[in-house]
């Protein structure tokens, strides 16, 4: 069959997600009563008897997403409000089995272009509006925290029934920012707000850290309970890779701030030496210490010795051991993983993962990708992760 005839026959992709605004079901669901709600994208496409409208990021199914972007080659319709304003991407997070907590994008610059203040306003007002009939309180201003990528600048609706921040930067600041780059919506159940809705954090502590790292019998040491974070079709893979570092560690961001922040293109990524500079941009902006382990701008273009294959190893285990995960340059497609990297996605050229362990008496290392679910744990030999490595990076609060 001709492609143009395949691509007359894909079915309308849409979602109308108010169900993410009626509070009082909301916060009632469960993964299964999601999975009624709207249709599930399965791995199987053979199986899929109607149009998807979302899928879930984790093996656990504690994260769902909506994305305008779930296909390469077709876009999925969101809409709130009554069908009123578009959406780029929504995440819907479980917590203890219970949806807990939504982030709605209405509008980031990375995936939905430029816009007119003009426009951005008019979007702005009506959310407002609209956030105003459903919560049937006035909000207040939010002050937000001062290590975010941007300049932000919040609004804050509590009702007894839940809780929403609405989000977005501060495009007037001279020398700064000179326009829109995201608005976003906030949404959580009255005990689940937390550091992520712009309320004052301590931050991570260090014995918290020690308590997130597991052993098992057959000898793997990993870090537990990191976040996962779907780059989907884009080339996010270091603001993906730093979101999931943040959240675990409890510092406010999202990839669409990182990717503003430090240029990444989203259709193509970022070679080693882009990464480097890209994470050392976000040491400043948010008030954590970077370090270069496995530095490619001194071992590559430098001449100087590399670190050792014992070294590296050391180095895997010193900060695993402390439950600190690490960020990991390399170049995809040259040593076996497990499992295989999946087809249709990236299987060559550079990439940013997270090493979140090792296991020594099977001589692996082990490391997370940021594409979704079935990635949250994967496996390489130690020496063939060595060979392949480009950089590896810390980027934890200061004084850790």
């Amino acid at each position: 069959m001709p492609a143009h005839a395949q691509e007359r026959k894909l079915p309308e992709l849409s979602a109308n997600l108010d169900a993410l605004l009626n509070f009082a079901d909301l916060w009632k669901w469960s993964a299964s009563d999601m999975e009624k709600n709207y249709v599930l994208k399965l791995q199987d496409q053979e199986r899929q008897s109607k149009p998807p409208q979302f899928e879930w990021v984790s093996s656990t199914k504690d994260r769902a997403r909506f994305s305008r972007h779930m296909f390469s080659n077709a876009e999925t319709t969101l809409t709130m409000f009554g069908g009123s304003i578009k959406v780029e991407e929504a995440i819907l997070e479980f917590v203890n089995g219970k949806a807990a907590r939504a982030t709605i994008s209405f509008y980031n610059r990375g995936d939905s272009g430029d816009i007119t203040t003009t426009e951005f306003d008019r979007i702005f007002k009506l959310i407002g509006q609209n956030l105003g009939q459903v919560m049937k309180v006035a909000p207040k201003r939010q002050i937000l925290s001062s290590n975010a990528a941007l300049p932000v600048t919040g609004w804050n609706w509590t009702s007894p029934s839940g809780i929403a921040l609405l989000e977005y930067n501060e495009y007037n600041t001279p020398g700064k920012v000179t326009k829109p780059e995201f608005l976003r919506l906030k949404l959580a159940a009255p005990n689940q707000a937390d550091w992520s809705m712009g309320k004052m954090a301590t931050g991570v502590q260090r014995m918290e850290l020690l308590q997130r790292v597991k052993k098992t019998a057959a000898g793997d040491v990993y870090i537990s309970g990191v976040p996962m974070v779907d780059q989907g079709q884009k080339g996010y893979c270091v603001a993906a890779s730093c979101q999931r570092l943040f959240e675990y560690m409890r510092i406010p961001c999202d990839q669409h701030e990182m990717a503003k922040l430090v240029s990444i293109d989203a259709g193509s990524g970022a070679d080693i030496t882009t990464m480097q500079r890209s994470l050392a941009k976000i040491d400043g902006a948010f008030n954590v210490t970077f370090k270069p382990l496995v530095n490619p701008e001194q071992y590559y273009y430098r001449g100087k010795r590399r670190v050792s294959e014992k070294e590296f190893i050391s180095i895997v285990k010193e900060y695993t051991d402390k439950g600190v995960p690490l960020l990991w340059g390399l170049f995809l497609g040259q040593k076996p993983e497990d499992p295989p990297l999946p087809n249709g996605g990236q299987v060559s050229g550079g990439h940013m993962r997270m090493v979140i362990g090792y296991n020594l008496a099977k001589n692996q290392l082990l490391f997370s990708d940021s594409w979704g679910a079935g990635h949250e744990l994967k496996r390489m030999t130690l020496l063939d992760a060595y060979d392949v490595t480009l950089g590896l990076y810390s980027m934890a609060p200061r004084g850790f």
